[in-house]
């Protein structure tokens, strides 16, 4: 999928799309990159909802399909999977640090709840 993504996104500011995720990053303490209509993408918003979180949810547009996600949405989506070898949504930053989709990653979202650290995470990057 990387290499869709780069071409769905075609000719971006490639250095300005990774100054915004990086910028993001940093000042949010729980970001969830997302497709409004993805089930995996509602799901990892109300997992973490139901830790007490809010997170800074970025809609790259409905769904990945061309005509559904936006120019700026798909330069992010190429972007990410540049900077994090990532391009599926959604895409979760805790603290900073990239921890994958809801069930994969790094180790993912629901494989930290499982875990029982999800909770401690989110403390110590000051997400609740």
């Amino acid at each position: 999928m990387a290499e869709a993504a780069k071409i769905q996104a075609g000719n971006y500011d490639k250095t300005a799309t990774r100054t915004q995720i990086e910028k993001d990053i940093k000042e949010f303490p729980l970001i969830v990159y997302s497709y409004t209509l993805s089930p995996f993408c509602t799901k990892a918003v109300e997992v973490l909802k139901a830790e007490g979180a809010n997170p800074k949810v970025i809609e790259l547009g409905p769904e990945w399909l061309p005509g559904l996600i936006s120019n700026e949405g798909a330069a992010i989506r190429a972007q990410l999977g540049e900077m994090y070898g990532r391009t599926s949504m959604p895409h979760v930053f805790i603290g900073g640090e990239s921890i994958g989709g809801l069930v994969d990653g790094t180790p993912g979202l629901l494989p930290l709840k499982e875990q029982g650290i999800l909770s401690d995470k989110l403390k110590a990057a000051g997400a609740l």
